[in-house]
């Protein structure tokens, strides 16, 4: 997912924006409210969705994003709350703050789908207390480019004890002053420590913990001393590697080399049993440059500089072996301060050989965080090697195969949709809906097909979330499955949003030469469960309202002149919805 930039910045707000964004906030909290107390196939929460669809739309046409601080209980924008909960009142605000959620944004882009899945994260999390995944989870499956947020750091969210617990004669920010300014002088030197993410991080954080300093306990600061000595090592360590690249290009007997290699092996394993993964993602990147040294130094590739080289790549290959990457998931089990912008580069400069004992790490790690990582240095190390990806999807934890179908979906292959064909059928539901998600992303026919099947599924929020994603792919081959489904005795016993899932998705996919199909399914007339039928032709005349062609308006006015009641204030209604929609439009055509 493209990434968003959450700064500080506080810009000038007029009068009208702030008044707009308190009405599209208050709009979004009620639309909730109306999910929370009506029933799913009530038109009430459907009418506010659309209503709010259409502001969020508005909006962001004209200021391209709308970014909410999230209070404990307040929404504000800019500085100014717009949004405010009672003090015993459990509802979008309070929620997204538990879950450690600081900022919540919808940017221009914004898709119906996208705000519907929004929707249904806090719909489905505010009814039941007791979900097995946290909202952060639940909205990082959803994968909503549009909607983005800032989680809380750990550290930084902690309940911390009172701050006479902390030793006064504790010197922390002369410290940490000293640290940043040391640091300044080597930028201002060489500039490379503004290239240092991790280096960006801790300067990022050092503001925060300069705030909170007397609310730590003397653990914490001990952990964070730590953290900051860790940065003196890392420079000598540098040094020595500097040290040591001159003695690997002037050591002539192959012998010593290899002795070499040998204790940069056992420099390799305590560093990742320390943590530092920024000194072990070095090393290997100096040993994968090896090979242009020696060759320059030696005047050519000769046979002493492969021999070397094959040795510098036996090193690399063991750092990504099932043990030593086991031994990365025990430490990012146990330490709680960690940087995984370096853990993250130290994975990926290992070898293809990493790839299978990496995807084991999944079934091992138990944030959240890490194995999100895990799989974004998957998607990147997969994408020339998509069977590598198997072993995952074979594994017997559901999470696991989920993950790897995430990171299928991500690479976007049209072979992805080869190694997802056996996970159809599988029988954890959360697996299938991740399946449905990845097929969404992943082009041609083939994708298209095992999408196609998904419609039958024995879920109804798979058979929704495949009906959508075929209507967002414009899959021409779902339509003859569609009109068969639709025509099909069971479809009047279907749910109302799964019928107007189908019958939408229809419109969207066959426009136009889907007119004759939806005039022929309102005009037909049943006497058997009467009820449900009618209850489908006013749903087909819904979708046929969003076909913008003279053919659909010109049927909705012949449809308009039935007997039945229903069927005509369902018309009357769809063109009041097409006469509105095309006054929009009018008024968004700019004047020459």
């Amino acid at each position: 997912m493209p990434e968003f930039d959450f700064d500080n910045e506080v810009r000038q707000v007029d009068a009208v924006e702030l008044e707009s964004v308190k009405k599209l906030v208050q709009l979004l909290g009620s639309t909730l409210k109306s999910l929370l107390l009506y029933p799913s196939n009530n038109p009430i929460p459907e009418e506010f969705k659309r209503k709010l669809y259409a502001g969020f739309g508005e909006f962001l046409d004209k200021y391209d994003e709308l970014k909410l601080e999230v209070n404990s209980r307040r929404f504000l924008y800019g500085e100014t709350p717009v949004y405010e909960e009672g003090e015993k009142e459990e509802g979008l605000v309070r929620k997204l703050h538990a879950d450690g959620i600081r900022e919540l944004a919808f940017l221009k882009g914004l898709e119906s789908e996208e705000l519907d899945g929004f929707l249904d994260v806090m719909e489905e999390s505010l009814k039941q207390r007791d979900l097995d995944e946290d909202l952060v989870t639940m909205l990082w499956e959803k994968d909503l480019n549009n909607v983005k947020y800032l989680v809380v750091d750990d550290l930084m969210d902690v309940d911390v004890p009172a701050a006479e617990d902390v030793p006064d004669n504790w010197d922390f920010e002369q410290l940490l002053r000293s640290e940043m300014e040391l640091a300044g002088q080597e930028a201002d030197s060489g500039g490379k420590a503004y290239e240092d993410l991790s280096y960006r991080y801790k300067q990022e954080q050092t503001k925060e913990l300069l705030r909170k300093l007397k609310e730590f306990s003397p653990e914490e600061v001990e952990r964070i001393q730590q953290l900051l000595e860790m940065e003196d090592r890392r420079r000598t360590l540098d040094e020595f590697l500097d040290v040591l690249a001159e003695v690997l290009v002037a050591e002539e007997d192959v012998s010593e080399f290899k002795e070499i290699m040998n204790a940069m092996n056992r420099v390799l394993d305590v560093l990742v049993n320390v943590a530092d993964f920024h000194s072990a993602a070095n090393i290997i990147h100096r040993l994968r440059n090896l090979e242009s040294t020696l060759t320059e130094a030696s005047g050519g590739k000769t046979q002493t500089v492969s021999e070397k080289m094959d040795m510098a790549l036996q090193v690399i290959d063991r750092a990504g072996t099932e043990e030593n990457i086991n031994r990365v998931s025990l430490v990012l089990n146990e330490k709680e301060m960690l940087d995984l912008t370096w853990v993250r580069r130290y994975l990926l400069s290992l070898g293809q050989s990493s790839v299978v004992p990496i995807i084991h790490m999944l079934g091992d790690l138990k944030e959240l965080k890490t194995r999100k990582m895990v799989c974004e240095v998957l998607a990147e190390k997969a994408k020339d090697r998509m069977e590598l990806l198997r072993e995952g999807l074979s594994d017997q934890r559901w999470y696991v195969v989920r993950n790897i179908i995430w990171v299928i979906g991500t690479v976007g292959l049209e072979e992805g949709a080869k190694l997802l064909k056996p996970i159809a059928k599988h029988r954890e539901v959360r697996v299938r809906k991740e399946t449905v998600a990845s097929l969404i992303k992943i082009p041609g026919s083939q994708a298209g097909s095992l999408l196609i099947s998904f419609l039958e599924d024995e879920d109804k929020k798979v058979r929704l979330l495949a009906s959508r994603g075929l209507a967002r792919k414009r899959e021409q081959q779902a339509v003859p499955a569609l009109v068969k489904m639709i025509k099909g005795e069971e479809f009047r016993d279907k749910t109302p949003d799964e019928k107007k899932s189908l019958l939408e998705g229809l419109v969207a996919i066959a426009g136009e030469e889907a007119i004759p199909f939806l005039v022929k399914v309102i005009s037909k007339r049943r006497w058997l469960k009467r009820d449900k039928h009618n209850e489908t032709r006013v749903l087909a005349i819904g979708a046929l309202s969003l076909i913008d062609e003279p053919r659909a308006h010109e049927a909705l006015s012949h449809l308009k002149k039935k007997r039945n009641k229903g069927v005509r204030q369902a018309c009357e209604h769809a063109l009041r919805r097409v006469q509105t929609r095309r006054a929009r439009q009018s008024e968004k055509v700019p004047t020459v």
